[in-house]
């Protein structure tokens, strides 16, 4: 994944190269395509201009050609938020990574080894400062040695910024109607069990007041 991230990155450079011509320049740039050769048209040409009649046509030869198509600002664009979006995706990974490291690391396992649990440190040690080089990278690419995609790059993180905190929001009010409904249904269950016990404590009562004049009523006739 770290290897994914640097190919992103490297992939931004270049876009972010590109982004800078294209808003001075008029750029081309090379593309790969299909093309079809063949002479059959003057072959045709050369048998109607000889015999006066169609010749059997030519089997089509497909090649790879290169040439060049327009590339512009808005294209260069949405080529840097594809590799950003790609590059976020992996760092979502990596993150997903190092959490389930920490989790693990949290049970007990007699197995695991002192070399083991070094390589475990070294690997999320370096993982965590890869991971924020890039970062760095991407900032000082974008925000200092692109211009035009300052603003962009420090609004989509002001942007991420506020979505963090909604989404913060929206978590505590989830577990405060978790806690409201847990404390409701834990009231509900003592309510039942209250109204059970004065149930059978009503029930013990009157089998013991039914006992006792059971027994008087036997006294009086003796």
């Amino acid at each position: 994944m770290l290897i994914a991230a640097n190919s992103c990155v490297q992939g931004i450079t270049k876009l972010c190269d590109l982004y800078k011509q294209s808003k001075s320049n008029f750029l081309k740039i090379k593309s790969t395509a299909e093309e079809i050769a063949s002479d059959a048209k003057s072959v045709r040409s050369w048998w109607q201009r000889l015999f006066g009649a169609d010749p059997i046509t030519p089997k089509f030869v497909a090649k790879k050609t290169e040439k060049f198509i327009d590339y512009n600002e808005s294209q260069a664009m949405a080529d840097i938020v594809a590799e950003l979006t790609k590059f976020w995706t992996l760092q979502d990974k990596l993150i997903e990574y190092l959490r389930a490291e920490e989790q693990k690391s949290k049970v007990y396992d007699p197995t695991v080894t002192n070399a083991e649990q070094m390589q475990t440190a070294m690997n999320r040690i370096m993982c965590q400062q890869e991971v924020a080089k890039l970062e760095v990278t991407i900032r000082e690419l974008m925000v200092y040695q692109t211009p035009g995609l300052a603003d962009l790059y420090t609004q989509t993180y002001e942007m991420r910024g506020v979505i963090q905190e909604q989404q913060e929001k929206a978590r505590l009010a989830k577990e405060a109607q978790e806690r409201q409904t847990q404390w409701q249904r834990r009231q509900e269950e003592r309510n039942l069990q209250a109204k059970l016990a004065a149930v059978v404590v009503t029930f013990i009562f009157l089998l013991y007041l039914w006992l006792w004049l059971a027994l008087l009523n036997r006294w009086g006739k003796t």
